[in-house]
């Protein structure tokens, strides 16, 4: 049941979930717009509720074109709530799921306000925590803008919040999750010095500032005949629906959305689908013939040193049969450790790696010379989210070492458990 909110907000729609957070649409009577209202699932802890209205409230103090407005946030006796406004847009993972990019002409400075924003953000010492495909939304009758604060942060670090907003953009002008693809690879006009400035956002080398002065000097970009890579073919999908809710909030009716929905979001799966058993079939094998001889080592150091090493060696025996996974938790990982992962001790050089694991595992990869004590000493390579299909990520050049599949966040399973299943790690030359 929602919590008990000040009478003049009127919930017309539930949204869906986020995380631990109700997502509704609703009706501020008082100043007769729409508004979009978060809150807390009445089993949040008190704590839960103190990180939540100090993620919210840090929102709050910022005015910004790319950042979500925060109306007004509150407690009550069983949870913590914020009213903020309604754009009428969708998510980055929902363009996704509907087979849409960012539009071409759109991209540039939208990117770059975005990430100026989040730079005024941190500034104010601020940082989200929890940036995905999920926490960007986009309309074509307004700006980008940052929203999802309150969630259960997985950092506190502003420079993972960079990172993390740089993959956002990467896949939301390309129209994928995979890691290795650019947007000069699959859009015509735009020029490396985007897939330079995204790269050098997603592994750290630029905060949020440089990432926006980096892309606010690439010169504009547009499509060889004015328009996306990818048909924005379900516009009129998204309209009807904005359209639907309006009238159905207009006449005060009460509906619950199903956020998965085939109906809402017709293709492609969602990245946060969680499963413990991998479909095989949805993936397209790999040539084996290109894999490096490797071994593989269970990476623990924040933990016990241990997570059923006696597996490891599963994740790299060329049968997705068999498989490595983690240790089952009963809350998520990044409230026990900030990770768990495999270390690879390879026999050549690799330029791609090739990961099959449980769909909605977040993941990053590292590199070192050494094997070293902390997971912070690993030189960041690549971050991402593990799909139905095979994930691929291109790789540099690196000499010996030892390569790291660090993982940050486990799917959740039908039993409320987390767990995480890598069936297949290739390392192809």
């Amino acid at each position: 049941m929602p919590p008990r909110l000040p009478e003049r907000y009127r919930l017309n729609i539930r949204l869906g979930s986020d995380g631990d957070i109700e997502e509704w649409f609703a009706q501020d009577d008082t100043l007769d717009r729409p508004v979009l209202i978060r809150y807390l699932a009445p089993e949040s802890p008190p704590s839960r509720h103190t990180s939540f209205l100090e993620n919210v409230r840090s929102a709050a103090a910022l005015s910004d074109i790319h950042i979500q407005k925060v109306f007004a946030a509150g407690e009550t006796t069983a949870s913590a709530y914020s009213v903020s406004e309604w754009d009428g847009g969708v998510t980055i993972a929902d363009r996704l799921r509907a087979d849409d990019a960012l539009p071409v002409a759109e991209f540039l400075p939208n990117a770059s306000g975005l990430c100026l924003a989040l730079s005024r953000y941190h500034a104010l010492g601020g940082v989200h925590g929890a940036i995905d495909t999920s926490a960007v939304r986009f309309s074509a009758a307004h700006p980008v803008k940052l929203g999802a604060f309150g969630r259960e942060t997985r950092w506190s670090d502003p420079g993972e919040d960079t990172m993390a907003l740089a993959e956002v953009l990467r896949a939301a002008i390309t129209g994928t999750y995979d890691t290795s693809v650019f947007p000069s690879d699959v859009v015509d006009g735009v020029p490396p010095a985007v897939d330079d400035a995204l790269r050098a956002g997603i592994t750290g080398a630029l905060d949020a500032a440089g990432l926006a002065r980096s892309l606010q000097a690439v010169r504009h970009v547009e499509h060889a005949d004015g328009s996306p890579m990818k048909p924005w073919r379900s516009l009129t999908l998204f309209a009807s629906i904005v359209t639907l809710i309006a009238v159905l909030a207009a006449i005060g009716l009460a509906v619950d959305f199903d956020p998965n929905s085939p109906v809402l979001y017709p293709i492609g799966a969602s990245p946060n689908t969680s499963t413990s058993t991998l479909p095989i079939q949805a993936i397209t094998p790999g040539d084996e013939s290109e894999r490096i001889s490797a071994t593989a080592s269970v990476y623990d150091p924040l933990g016990d040193d241990t997570e059923n090493d006696d597996t490891a060696e599963n994740a790299i025996d060329g049968s997705r049969s068999t498989s490595w996974s983690t240790e089952t938790y009963s809350r998520p990982l990044h409230e026990v450790k900030a990770g768990v992962g495999l270390a690879f001790d390879l026999q050549g050089t690799p330029s791609t790696v090739f990961i099959v694991g449980t769909p909605g595992t977040v993941f990053s990869i590292g590199w070192s010379p050494t094997i070293p004590p902390h997971p912070a000493e690993w030189e960041h390579i690549a971050r991402g989210t593990l799909q139905l299909a095979q994930s691929r990520i291109g790789l540099p050049l690196r000499g010996g070492g030892f390569w790291l599949l660090w993982i940050t966040q486990l799917p959740v399973r039908p039993d409320g458990s987390y767990l995480a299943e890598i069936s297949d790690v290739r390392f192809a030359p």
